[in-house]
């Protein structure tokens, strides 16, 4: 994998999250907006070789720690979604034998299956560290935080279908080696 591009993508995919933040922000079922960023990492995870990937996805995560969209109490607090991101990377890592990398449909599923994975050990992470420091951030409670973000999940699966395409677009300029740019049955 070329990380000239993904340093490139992963800030415009960011940037891009956090400023149509709002406009894709659904408010009638608890203000919940997309996740693109498990999106690509998503991606990502699909195509480059393993230790690319985990790194990838924790640089990822490591970037939604530190987003100003995560921050909470003025403090950020890093490791939920850096761990979390390289966990559901290594979920995608042992699924894409599985199923076929270049489908639509197979990034949707996967980013959601990404972000259900991320959602229970993130939970599980602020769980652990609100028993011990109680002014750390959940939503209510644990399955309040969890609930939360299975809803985020699943609605990052159903933008992962045209935001998924659009990365498909642009395999050949990542530098993928391994059988991503085989084609055939």
């Amino acid at each position: 994998m070329r990380w000239s591009v993904f340093a490139i993508v992963s800030f415009i995919v960011i940037v891009l999250q956090l400023s149509v933040r709002e406009v894709l922000t659904l408010h009638s079922i608890g203000a919940i907006s997309p996740d693109l960023v498990a999106c690509l990492a998503t991606f990502i995870a699909l195509f480059a070789p393993r230790t690319t990937v985990l790194w990838a996805c924790w640089l990822l995560g490591l970037a939604m720690d530190l987003a100003p969209a995560a921050r909470s109490m003025n403090w950020h607090l890093v490791g939920p979604n850096a761990l979390g991101y390289v966990f559901g990377g290594y979920l995608v890592l042992h699924m894409r034998a599985m199923v076929f990398r270049r489908r639509m449909l197979t990034t949707a599923l996967l980013t959601f299956l990404f972000l259900l994975a991320v959602a229970v050990l993130a939970t599980f992470l602020l769980t652990l560290r609100h028993w011990y420091l109680p002014d750390t951030p959940l939503h209510g409670s644990p399955l309040g935080e969890f609930w939360l973000r299975l809803k985020i999940a699943l609605y990052s699966g159903v933008a992962a279908l045209p935001f998924g395409w659009l990365l498909q677009l642009t395999v050949a300029f990542w530098g993928f080696t391994g059988g991503a740019s085989r084609r055939g049955w």
